[in-house]
């Protein structure tokens, strides 16, 4: 089973603090720092581990409350919308 990959909507700064959440949680995800710019939006590459998909979402969930994420989309959607 492969990863899944998320993109994540947020700053720079932020991501430094999200990737430390997430990188504490064991074969949870994998916070790529480069980025692209997608619909205006600085978008990160998270990789998902196999089985973690749901655990992922919980804890971006919990992060919303206190990180600025503008958007969480699945690879999968992403490529599905039209831009």
């Amino acid at each position: 089973m492969d990863a899944v990959v998320y993109w994540l909507a947020t700053s720079e700064e932020e991501i430094h603090f999200i990737d430390a959440i997430v990188g504490a949680y064991d074969g949870m995800a994998a916070v790529r720092r480069d980025f692209q710019i997608i619909n205006g939006q600085a978008m990160y590459k998270v990789f998902v581990g196999p089985g973690m998909e749901e655990e992922f979402l919980e804890v971006m969930a919990r992060l919303r409350e206190t990180a600025t994420i503008a958007e969480l989309i699945k690879d999968d959607d992403l490529n599905s919308a039209s831009y």
